[in-house]
């Protein structure tokens, strides 16, 4: 099916092609030109991919076009929604808090009971200069919370982490979707008004202006988990 495809692809570029497949989901797409030769990086969903798709990759990689780049992350953002790998399971006990305790709670006083998406410490990461910090992230495609480790700190309030939390949660429930730049779009009306429903939210909110200058205190460990 791979050389079928290569060979489609190959039909439809103006330039001399040279194809790789991979299933790397974070770089799922990627193409250089190299005299007049072009090197162009698929991840495996694009296996599936009818013409018009295979089109807007080609046009992507040559012209950048901004609407065939609209196809293409259309393509990908559904490929990643719908099917799910098994997530490397993470620790949830850290030395101050439990996350498995904290997204129970919140699950039985704000999400349905079939809410089952997985909650863990992500690995440390790096050091370095601290400009800023992700707290934590939401793998639609591994149905997986990841929260940064320097929250499982005596200093963070638990209502701030209850936040982080109950953010990240809110992912799983409301909706992406891909806007007309091809920019994919979490951060909705619907995730804001759901967000502001915390019971904390000012707080929290308030709290995490003043979180950068509390972490750089700390000389801990940055970046995104």
């Amino acid at each position: 099916m791979d050389s079928a495809k290569t060979n489609q692809i190959q039909a439809i570029c103006p330039l001399p092609l040279t194809l790789i497949w991979h299933e790397n989901r974070r770089i799922y797409f990627s193409a250089h030109q190299k005299k007049k030769h072009l090197i162009l990086r698929l991840h495996r969903l694009f296996l599936a991919a009818p013409t018009p798709v295979l089109e807007a990759l080609i046009q992507m990689a040559l012209y950048k076009d901004p609407k065939s780049r609209m196809i293409v992350r259309k393509m990908a953002h559904l490929y990643f929604t719908q099917n799910r790998m098994d997530p490397k399971p993470l620790p949830s006990r850290g030395v101050v808090y439990d996350l498995q305790e904290i997204y129970n709670r919140l699950k039985e006083e704000h999400f349905d009971p079939s809410y089952n998406a997985l909650i863990g410490w992500s690995p440390s990461s790096r050091r370095g200069r601290f400009r800023s910090m992700t707290f934590g992230t939401y793998d639609r495609h591994l149905h997986q919370i990841r929260i940064h480790p320097l929250l499982d700190d005596r200093g963070v309030p638990l209502y701030f982490l209850e936040f982080i939390v109950y953010h990240e949660m809110l992912h799983a429930v409301c909706a992406s979707f891909i806007d007309s730049a091809g920019r994919c779009r979490v951060h909705t009306r619907e995730f804001r008004e759901k967000e502001k429903r915390f019971p904390l939210y000012e707080a929290a909110k308030e709290w995490e202006k003043k979180s950068l200058n509390y972490f750089k205190t700390r000389k801990l460990s940055h970046g995104r988990p």
